[in-house]
C-alpha cells in the first residue's frame, strides 16, 4: 500500500514517532524487551480460547513466541538488529509473525463479544450524557468516559489480569480505577473553553480498542462533535493488532451503533461522519506512514485526537501539529508511568492549541 505523511504535522522532516529510545537507552531497553516478550508469551496460553476454530492455535502461537524471543535475545546484545528498535517496531514484528502463522485476526472473537456487550449499554450511556444540562459537566463526563474506556486494553498486563479475574468490570468500574482530577496532565478546562468559544469545523480521531473503549467512550465523543456540527473523520488500523479496532470493524460497529442513534445514522448517511483506514498494522502510530485517502480527507481538519497509550504515549507524545490537538490516554504500565513522573492509571489529557 502506498503511504503518505500526515498533512497536519508541524515539522514533518523532524518528526519521530517513537517516544522512547530503545537503541541508546540501555535501561529502557532492558525493561521493555522482556516486558513485550512476556506479553507475547501470554498470548500462547490464550490462543486456543481466542481462536477456537483453529486446532493448531497454541502450537502456532508458540512458534510466534519463539521468533519474538529470538529477536529479543539478539536485540539485547545488538539493538541495531531492528531498525529502528522501538516499542512500535517490536509490536509490528509480533503482528507480522501472527499473520504469517495464519492468525488473520487473533482477537476477533474477543472484540466481537466485548463490542456486542457494549452496544447493549450504548443507548443508556447516551441518555445519561444527554441528561447533563451543564456544558462543562457534559464534556467532562464524555472525556472521562473516553479515558475509562481506554482502560480496556488486552495489551496491558495489569488490565488483562483485571479482566480475566473480574466478571463485572465495566465502564463505571474503570471510571473508579483511573486517576481522579486533577490528572497527571490536565488541561481539559482549556479545551472545553475552546469548544465553548467556537466548535471545530472538522476533527480527525485515531481510535484504539474495540468494545467498551470504542462504543461507550469514543462514539459518545464523536456524537457530541456531530451535535456541534463538526465533521468527524474516524480512523482505525488497516490490519489487526491486539484488540484494537480495524477499519472494517470500524464501519461495522459504527453502523450497529447508528441503529440506536439518529445522529450517527444521519451523519454516516450524509458524510458528516466518515470512517477510513489509517495504513497501520500495529497498535502504535507512525504519522509519516498513513494511507493516502486518510491524508486527503484530513487535510482540512482543525483538530487531531489521538487516543490510547500506543498512539499518544509510546508514539507521538511529543508530536507537534499545525492545528489543535488532543492526546489522551491512561498510563496502564507502572514502569512507563514512573518514567514520566506519574503513577499507574494516571491520566494524560494534553490539549495543545495550533501554533
Amino acid at each position: 500500500m502506498e503511504q503518505s505523511v500526515c498533512p497536519l504535522l508541524k515539522d514533518p522532516k523532524a518528526y519521530n514517532p517513537d517516544t522512547i529510545d530503545l537503541i541508546n537507552d540501555i535501561k529502557q531497553r532492558n525493561y521493555w524487551l522482556p516486558c513485550l516478550e512476556n506479553m507475547v508469551k501470554k498470548f500462547v496460553t490464550k490462543a486456543s480460547f481466542l481462536n477456537p476454530d483453529n486446532p493448531a492455535a497454541t502450537e502456532k502461537a508458540e512458534v510466534c513466541f519463539q521468533k519474538f524471543h529470538e529477536l529479543v535475545v539478539k536485540a539485547l546484545e545488538d539493538p541495531s538488529i531492528l531498525a529502528p528498535l522501538s516499542i512500535r517496531t517490536l509490536l509490528e514484528f509480533n503482528e507480522d509473525n501472527l499473520r504469517s502463522s495464519n492468525f488473520k485476526d487473533a482477537w476477533y472473537k474477543q472484540k466481537e463479544t466485548e463490542t456486542n456487550a457494549a452496544l447493549r449499554e450504548f443507548k443508556e450511556r447516551l441518555d445519561f450524557i444527554d441528561s447533563i444540562a451543564d456544558f462543562e459537566s457534559k464534556w467532562l463526563e464524555i472525556v472521562t468516559g473516553v479515558l475509562a474506556g481506554n482502560v480496556f486494553d488486552w495489551g496491558s498486563t495489569v488490565v488483562a489480569d483485571i479482566l480475566e479475574t473480574s466478571t463485572n468490570f465495566g465502564l463505571s468500574q474503570a471510571m473508579s480505577t483511573i486517576e481522579k482530577r486533577p490528572w497527571f496532565k490536565d488541561n481539559l478546562d482549556n479545551w472545553i473553553e475552546r469548544i465553548k468559544k467556537e466548535p471545530y469545523k472538522e476533527a480527525v480521531v485515531f481510535v484504539d480498542n474495540a468494545g467498551v473503549d470504542f462504543v461507550l467512550g469514543i462514539l459518545p465523543l464523536i456524537r457530541e462533535f456531530l451535535k456541534h456540527n463538526t465533521k468527524v473523520i474516524v480512523t482505525a488500523n488497516s490490519s489487526p493488532a491486539l484488540n484494537d479496532v480495524t477499519w472494517h470493524e470500524l464501519k461495522q460497529y459504527s453502523q450497529q451503533a447508528a441503529s440506536q442513534c439518529p445522529i450517527l445514522e444521519k451523519s454516516l448517511r450524509t458524510g458528516q461522519l466518515v470512517t477510513v483506514e489509517n495504513g497501520q498494522k500495529g497498535p502504535c502510530l507512525d504519522l509519516s506512514n498513513l494511507s493516502p485517502e486518510l491524508c486527503r480527507l484530513m487535510s482540512g481538519a482543525d483538530l487531531v485526537v489521538l487516543e490510547g497509550m500506543g498512539r499518544a504515549v509510546h508514539t507521538n507524545l511529543y508530536a507537534k501539529f499545525n492545528v489543535d490537538s488532543v492526546k489522551l490516554a491512561v498510563l496502564k504500565n507502572d514502569w512507563l508511568a514512573k518514567s514520566l513522573g506519574a503513577q499507574q492509571f494516571s491520566v494524560i489529557f494534553n490539549y495543545e492549541a495550533a501554533t
